[in-house]
């Protein structure tokens, strides 16, 4: 049978900013930083999938483990609409930075059950999502950044879970969900600096309660209707060049988080549901004009700390 592609988003924060710490307890040291990890998501496109879960094991800076850093596994699908869990803080040295890792337990979970990485379906089945015969693998991403002593600098960690797995109906019932491969989930991830960051929300307009939509953002000019809706690469990852993307919710709305500041174009895609399985199936891209006077779909300029709000009107739909 044809493998469908599902996807989910999740993101991780990184926060830094100076702290008070030295060899005596209490005492002020000026070279020092705090560094804060937490972790969010979207909503799963996967009306069978009831749960998310990821373990992570270890968070790395230039492949130095976060002292005090404890293992943890999120429920990453109840983090949604801005809701973050935290998953380290803790001193840092104030210095230059090359890269950032996260370190994933695929066999244990943070309380030494199996699977670390999985789907809960609606039937309460674990779909382990390892694709390796690895029990941890790290996710190292290389990113120049800045600690300061007196200041703070806050870095956005984007894992965009509608890129990492693939659902296979030819599977077995335990992995009917999976990662993609290594090279594919490093390229799911991404870096950015929060205070650069900004968001794009709205809501969506004239379009079938049969069909779902689904929102990408796409750096302008990186769009190709013929190689983005088609699978590319070893797991056949559809939409594979987007920045992030929103499904749009049952009242319309949507938001495309955590974008940094630059210029983007929007495009919609259709999707269909299975009625029994509540596997989404692409239709084609939908027709959508925006509804904000002056503001156009493959036009949009972000800045930091900018909310812009585009809500669009769909003329066609697949």
């Amino acid at each position: 049978m044809k493998t469908k592609i599902f996807l989910f988003t999740l993101t991780v924060f990184v926060s830094l900013v100076s702290v008070q710490c030295s060899k005596d307890e209490g005492t002020q040291n000026p070279n020092n930083g705090q560094l804060s990890v937490k972790i969010t998501d979207a909503p799963s496109d996967d009306a069978n999938i009831q749960a998310t879960f990821v373990t992570i094991a270890d968070v790395k800076v230039d492949g130095q483990s976060m002292k005090g850093f404890q293992k943890q596994t999120v429920r990453i699908s109840d983090l949604q609409s801005g809701k973050t869990q935290v998953l380290f803080s803790g001193d840092v040295q104030a210095n230059t930075y090359s890269n950032i890792s996260l370190v994933m337990d695929y066999e244990k979970d943070a309380s030494g059950n199996a699977p670390g990485c999985y789907v809960l379906d609606k039937a309460n089945a674990k779909h382990n999502l390892n694709a390796s015969s690895s029990t941890t693998g790290e996710i190292k991403l290389d990113k120049s950044f800045l600690v300061t002593a007196s200041g703070s600098s806050n870095l956005i960690i984007d894992f965009d879970l509608r890129k990492s797995i693939v659902y296979n109906a030819n599977s077995t019932e335990s992995q009917k969900y999976k990662f993609v491969t290594e090279a594919e989930l490093k390229s799911s991830l991404r870096v950015e600096s929060q205070e650069k960051c900004g968001d794009i929300k709205g809501k969506a307009s004239n379009y079938s309660s049969n069909s779902d939509l689904i929102v990408y953002a796409y750096h302008k000019g990186q769009y190709n209707a013929s190689t983005e809706t088609q699978g590319q690469g070893s797991s056949s990852v559809t939409f594979a060049k987007a920045v992030t993307s929103s499904k749009v919710n049952t009242d319309g709305t949507y938001q495309l988080s955590f974008l940094n500041e630059g210029d983007y174009e929007i495009h919609v895609a259709s999707y269909s549901k299975d009625a029994a399985s509540g596997k989404l199936t692409f239709n084609g891209m939908a027709n959508a004009n925006s509804m904000i006077s002056g503001l156009l779909m493959n036009s949009i300029s972000v800045s930091a700390n900018a909310n812009i709000e585009l809500n669009f009107n769909i003329s066609i739909l697949p």
